[in-house]
């Protein structure tokens, strides 16, 4: 408690009713957090009874190991999901599930959400399926159920989205399936519909805290205050001018309405800065001000003025990220800093390409946060869907997965006539297949080649069942589901990627040794629940490279240089917020976001031309830019990108033939202002293109008449 500072110190020492911390970035929240959980304890409230939840599994484990550092005591702290897991692997039996249900990613949701589209008699026809994926997913974390969903069925797809999601639904439950959404979905179901196992909950856990409570969906929302009804004990840390995850289900007014929520709720602000200099965080105060929904309040620092705010406008791309990479260069020889202190974040993933280029260029080493989670490349997904078979008899689509691991021969049309014959006699896949070979069963006809492989797979299964039993070690259990499955004679089909391939079911091994050392009762069912609620940003190897990212990607990291790139109208803010305030607001925070991530140094930069859409693009720069106190910025640019009015230049006329050094010679059809200055539509006379061209910049040279 000493550590703390007086605002920090009353939301540490608060033990009962609803309070709200509105914990401004790099205000130390997470020390708060864990030192009212130590609190909770040493006044005597029983360890079993507080309950921490996080958004990501990275950020659960650092407060169960600050917690036991600090108290020596174990307190649940846990992600949404996996309390969901949780709780269901106890109570799901009420509405009908077996406890021991398989979680499925998102391939295999999408996979089986194909065989059920199919089966209906449609083709997944112009992205249909993903869009359908996603409306039942969104669905979910707004607790709509199938009936819910549709409405009046003004169009087809309306009543195609009920079809399918009724459709999907009764196929995990016959898979003995959860989706990732279900986890939140299913348990409010649960406590809505049975009273006494809300309440059986509501009394093992009376402390409830959560973190990043901005974030929250209406699932997660409900979730918890149906858990803190009784006790009234919610303890919610967040900042409004955070919330940035909107397109994935996060409702800003969860946090903004909590004191109409909790009557008697406290509400306390955390406003001084440990993390970034005085100038970046006066910069974001002036930025984020532009925003109505959101609570007052004003980020300070003591860790001195500091740089201004480097911008710079380029003539290109190119141009921006060439200087990104030079002035990283620059920055990381003359303040020692290493590679891994530094991010380059961006609006969209498309932009990383001309930065990677231009990493490449001066040969340093960099990651892309966001790319391929180690869990999803297909010979980890092989391993661990073979895996799945050995717990359950009901997984289909890991069935379906494994079967051919190796080859035997079972094509499509077999696997179909499978579906169909589980699904007539209502039969888990395995019960199935075992009563064809048995010939206790006629309903599908087996060649002697498929009745062999099948013979084959149920073996390997069988071999791999009896290790699970023997509560064989986790590691051994792994290498021998790749030994029997002939893995690394699928991988040598492959001879380009053998080596890294084989490189990844090797760290997969060492993963089960490592993950079985940290837990008491370590079991096949909990490794494989653990691997399925990991995200992509879990499993970053560390190493000491640049980092890149969304800005979506950066929320609760930290960097002592930090560049804000392509920070252009349409592209940030998004061309997509433009019609809404609340969407332009969230925009705005995301940059927010971006700025408050930097501890030392911070660039924005911005590009006057882009190649967008096949086409190169006239940029106009960011009113962010505007809206940020000029007086914290220090242009590195010939042009200043953030003046109102840019100085005006003589014009040619409309018929003007002239010169271009990347185009050749075009005719001026027209002339315009733009924010950026007096700007032409050239037609390029050998391209035949027209193109928008600034005047000052392109610096045209004007072809004397014959």
């Amino acid at each position: 408690m000493e550590s703390l500072n007086p605002q920090q110190k009353i939301a540490a020492e608060h033990i009962e009713g609803a309070m709200l911390v509105l914990a401004g970035a790099g205000s130390g929240k997470t020390r708060v957090v864990t030192c009212r959980i130590a609190h909770l304890l040493e006044v005597g409230v029983p360890s079993s009874e507080i309950l921490a939840l996080t958004f990501t599994n990275k950020a659960a484990d650092e407060m169960r190991v600050r917690v036991k550092k600090m108290t020596d005591q174990y307190v649940l702290t846990s992600t949404f999901h996996s309390l969901g897991a949780r709780i269901l692997r106890e109570s799901i039996h009420i509405l009908g599930y077996q406890s021991d249900f398989t979680i499925y990613d998102e391939n295999d949701s999408l996979q089986l959400l194909k065989n059920c589209l199919s089966s209906m008699g449609y083709k997944d026809e112009k992205g249909l399926l993903k869009s359908l994926r996603i409306a039942i997913s969104n669905a979910k974390n707004d607790l709509l159920s199938p009936n819910d969903v549709g409405g009046d069925f003004h169009s087809r797809s309306d009543q195609l989205l009920k079809e399918l999601f009724i459709a999907y639904q009764e196929k995990l439950k016959e898979y003995n399936a959860l989706d990732f959404d279900d986890l939140l979905y299913l348990t409010v179901k649960l406590f809505r519909e049975s009273k006494e196992t809300l309440e059986h909950y509501q009394a093992r856990w009376s402390f409830i805290l959560i973190d990043e409570y901005q974030d929250t969906n209406t699932a997660q929302y409900f979730m918890t205050k149906l858990l803190a009804q009784k006790s009234g004990n919610l303890f919610a840390v967040g900042d409004p001018d955070q919330s940035i995850y909107s397109w994935r289900g996060a409702n800003i007014h969860n946090i903004l309405e909590f004191e109409k929520d909790y009557d008697n709720g406290q509400v306390i602000t955390l406003e001084q800065n440990y993390r970034s200099t005085t100038n970046i965080l006066e910069a974001a105060n002036g930025l984020i001000k532009h925003n109505e929904e959101r609570y007052e309040k004003k980020l300070w620092s003591d860790l001195g003025a500091g740089e201004k705010i480097g911008v710079y406008i380029a003539e290109n791309e190119r141009q921006e990220a060439l200087f990104v990479v030079e002035e990283l260069v620059r920055k990381t020889r003359e303040e020692h800093l290493p590679l891994r202190e530094c991010v380059i974040f961006y609006r969209t993933n498309s932009q990383s390409r001309t930065f990677e280029d231009a990493l490449l260029k001066y040969q340093i080493p960099y990651v892309i946060y966001g790319g391929i989670s180690f869990y999803q490349r297909r010979e980890i997904k092989d391993i661990l869907s073979l895996l799945r078979m050995t717990i359950s008899d009901s997984d289909f689509l890991a069935f379906a997965r494994t079967i051919n691991i190796p080859k035997r021969g079972i094509g499509q049309a077999t696997l179909a006539k499978l579906r169909e014959a589980a699904e007539k006699h209502s039969l888990p896949i395995m019960t199935l297949i075992r009563k064809l070979l048995a010939k206790e069963i006629d309903a599908v006809k087996l060649s002697k080649k498929i009745e062999d492989g099948m013979k084959d797979y149920m073996q390997v299964i069988h071999l791999l069942k009896k290790m699970v039993l023997a509560n064989a070690p986790l590691e051994e259990i792994i290498q021998e589901a790749i030994n029997l499955s002939s893995y690394e004679k699928v991988l040598r089909e492959d001879p380009e990627s053998f080596e890294d391939r084989k490189s990844n079911l090797e760290s997969l091994i060492s993963k089960g040794a490592e993950w079985s050392e940290e837990q008491e009762a370590p079991t096949l069912i909990a490794f494989l629940e653990e691997l399925s609620l990991k995200s992509s940003l879990d499993d970053q190897p560390f190493q000491d490279s640049v980092r890149l990212m969304t800005l979506h990607n950066g929320k609760g990291l930290e960097f002592a240089l930090t560049f804000l790139v392509g920070m252009e109208e349409d592209l940030f803010p998004h061309i997509n917020s433009k019609d809404s305030i609340e969407a332009l607001e969230e925009e705005r925070r995301l940059c927010y976001v971006g700025m408050t991530r930097a501890k030392q140094f911070l660039y924005l930069t911005c590009s006057t031309y882009r190649f967008m859409w096949g086409i190169s693009k006239v940029m106009c720069p960011s009113r962010f830019l505007k809206e940020i106190p000029q007086h914290f910025l220090n242009p590195l640019s010939e042009e200043e990108p953030i003046e109102e009015d840019w100085e005006e230049e003589e014009g040619f006329p409309a018929g003007t033939i002239v010169f271009h050094k990347d185009f050749g010679k075009g005719m001026i059809k027209k002339s315009y202002k733009t924010s950026l200055g007096l700007t032409y539509d050239v037609e390029f006379l050998e391209s035949h293109t027209t193109r928008s061209l600034v005047g000052k910049y392109a610096k045209f040279k004007k072809v004397p008449a014959n």
